[in-house]
């Protein structure tokens, strides 16, 4: 009896110790699955860019820097020389609407945000937008026109911008087209350069030759 009560704590002491040996493999399983998920999870490596594939860039941009992003362009957007990507995004909540844009730079693993606009008005849809260099800076800029998203059977409005993001400027041109009226143009008091100036002048001119130049911004009601 006594033999048979010694064999049944021994049986019990080893079935602890496989049900503890148990547990730890489990333990160690659940470890190591973890830590292959969590590394999963991080990003994966910025992949070597080619800032003339605006294809590539905006595929990069979109999975490492923000989804919403709406294009990319690579260029030398400021007087450092070094290879930026200009992008845009267009926000649309409760509170807010309107586009933005945004110079990045890429820093490791990672972007870094060099310039960000205040939020203007203005949409993403159906606009123009491209790389620009006038003579008299030393880098590019970029162009933004709305083109005919915001003008209806009655008139409109359409949003221009030069983007400056050496100087962190929004060099900014509001055409408003009302019925049985000449066209009118505001220029931004700080596109105090003539090459702007005459850019966005002549531009609009070209489709609205009756342009007239007004000195304060026509908000339509």
């Amino acid at each position: 009896m006594k033999a048979l009560m010694k064999f049944h704590q021994l049986l019990k002491k080893e079935l602890k110790l496989l049900s503890n040996k148990f547990f730890i493999k489990v333990l160690l399983i659940f470890v190591v699955l973890f830590s292959f998920i969590s590394c999963s999870d991080k990003e994966e490596k910025i992949p070597i860019i080619d800032y003339q594939n605006k294809a590539q860039l905006l595929e990069i941009v979109k999975k490492h820097y923000n989804k919403d992003v709406q294009f990319a362009f690579g260029g030398a957007f400021d007087e450092s020389g070094k290879n930026g990507i200009a992008v845009g995004r267009e926000i649309e909540n409760n509170d807010d609407w309107g586009i933005k844009f945004i110079l990045l730079e890429k820093s490791g693993d990672d972007f870094e945000t060099r310039y960000e606009s205040e939020l203007l008005d203005g949409s993403f849809k159906e606009c123009f937008i491209n790389k620009i260099k006038f003579a008299s800076f030393d880098y590019e800029l970029l162009y933004y026109n709305s083109q005919n998203y915001f003008i209806g059977s009655g008139g409109g409005e359409i949003y221009a911008y030069i983007v400056d993001c050496e100087n962190k400027q929004i060099y900014y041109a509001h055409l408003v087209v009302e019925s049985a009226k000449p066209a009118s143009l505001f220029i931004s008091d700080n596109a105090d350069n003539r090459e702007i100036r005459n850019f966005f002048t002549l531009n609009f001119k070209r489709d609205y030759p009756d342009l007239r130049l007004v000195d304060d911004d026509i908000i339509i009601e």
